[in-house]
């Protein structure tokens, strides 16, 4: 994958060589009076597009920043539910679904800016003896796209649902405040190898779904923790153009290696790969505290033993072998940044050009897999006994009740008990005297 880094190295060459070229000329005593006639008008009018043409990416610049700040950003809480058993096949369904539903296209990106979407984790240690404290799956996305977002998850999870408003009448969901929380560190992980190849796990896993998932890993390890902590899932939608690149560059890969063992790792590999691709940024956040010094006296926590606590999290995704693995990235002069941007769950303006945090849909579904009931009976997460009922589209809807003609009156005393309609769950006969 050729980022911004391999244009800019073209056009310093291309500067060097020019330079060189002029210094060379001047060397031999040649006359560049009549050279620079020569090239004068020509590179007066490079020169102009060439500043144009920042000028226009300094505009498109300043409008992302713009409207990445202006952008509405909720938090949700997902309720999971008693039965919410999923193949691995239909969850990366789901997720590549996700990741459709909030792509935009290359004109929109420009002027909008690049839309993302975060599911987060929070723990909440207990503050009495004896409790376990509380966990909460987060939905965090643009509240247009909310709906969007919970029915494509519902193609696994069909009854999964968010956690209503109990002050209100509409059932709506209920809209959490942005968190009063100031990470003492954060951590981001990203591929250790070519970005074309997937995370080992999603080249082996079988259509069944019922080991325990990376998601339900990282709740029990903020559960042991007992911290005040969130890690967070931020998928950003790659270009379209993108989605047969990774098959494109494996198929090669496994033509450039014809011994037996390679291939099979290759061909493994091309049955993950494909699909809706997606950056996706994996970070850890703990909450700074203090702990015992020397001589019985409280100090900060360290760099190193932050950052060990953020590694702890991330154990269960760091833990995934094979043709490719996560690894951590360098943070240490990073950290004030990201702190400013975990409030509102912001992911970086651009995406790693290396193309080391892109991942296919079967990679988010094994990083991404929502904890099931049956593999995590004892997390602390809420769940919902009740199951989603959708109100079936064969159902036909109400008529406007209107009050008999009197032309009609003996047609509709005989047909006064018989006809009715049936609006979700409640029944709204047609004539006021059967109600009596």
């Amino acid at each position: 994958m050729v980022g911004a880094r391999g244009a800019l190295v073209a056009l310093a060459c291309l500067v060097m060589v020019g330079l060189l070229a002029i210094f060379g000329l001047r060397a031999s005593g040649e006359d560049l009076s009549g050279l620079w006639a020569d090239v004068a008008l020509p590179l007066t009018v490079l020169g102009g597009c060439l500043g144009l043409m920042f000028l226009v990416l300094a505009a498109i610049t300043v409008g992302r920043l713009r409207n990445r700040r202006r952008r509405p950003v909720a938090r949700f809480q997902l309720v999971l539910s008693q039965a919410d058993e999923a193949t691995f096949e239909e969850v990366a369904a789901a997720y590549e679904q996700l990741v459709q539903m909030v792509r935009r296209s290359l004109t929109a990106r420009l002027v909008d800016g690049q839309p993302w979407l975060a599911l987060e984790s929070w723990f909440v240690p207990a503050t009495r003896p004896g409790e376990t404290g509380t966990a909460a799956l987060m939905l965090a996305c643009d509240p247009q796209v909310r709906d969007g977002a919970l029915a494509a998850l519902r193609r696994a999870y069909p009854d999964l649902s968010l956690r209503a408003d109990s002050a209100r009448d509409d059932v709506q969901p209920l809209e959490f405040a942005q968190p009063a929380f100031v990470p003492g560190h954060v951590l981001r992980v990203s591929k250790s190898r070519s970005w074309a190849l997937p995370i080992g796990a999603a080249a082996q896993r079988n259509a069944g779904s019922n080991a325990r998932s990376t998601m339900a890993g990282i709740i029990r390890q903020q559960q042991q923790a007992q911290r005040l902590s969130c890690v967070r899932w931020c998928m950003l939608p790659a270009a379209d153009q993108l989605d047969s690149r990774a098959a494109e560059k494996l198929a090669g890969r496994g033509d450039q290696r014809p011994d037996a063992a390679r291939s099979g790792d290759v061909q493994a590999a091309l049955q993950s790969a494909g699909g809706a691709m997606a950056f996706l940024e994996l970070q850890a956040a703990v909450e700074s505290r203090e702990v015992a010094g020397r001589r019985g006296r409280t100090r900060a926590e360290s760099f190193s033993e932050l950052q060990n606590a953020c590694r702890q999290l991330l154990a269960p995704a760091l833990s995934h072998r094979g043709a490719n693995h996560l690894s951590e990235r360098l943070m240490v002069f990073r950290q004030g940044l990201y702190r400013r941007r975990w409030v509102r769950g912001e992911p970086p303006l651009l995406p790693d050009p290396t193309g080391s945090t892109l991942v296919s849909p079967r990679e988010l579904a094994v990083l991404m897999e929502l904890p099931s009931l049956g593999s995590e009976h004892a997390l602390p997460l809420q769940r919902n006994t009740i199951p989603y009922l959708p109100v079936p589209t064969e159902v036909r809807r109400a008529r406007i009740a209107q009050p008999p003609s009197p032309g009609h009156q003996d047609t509709q005393a005989a047909d006064r008990h018989e006809e009715e309609e049936i609006v979700d769950a409640e029944l709204v006969f047609e004539d006021e005297e059967a109600i009596r």
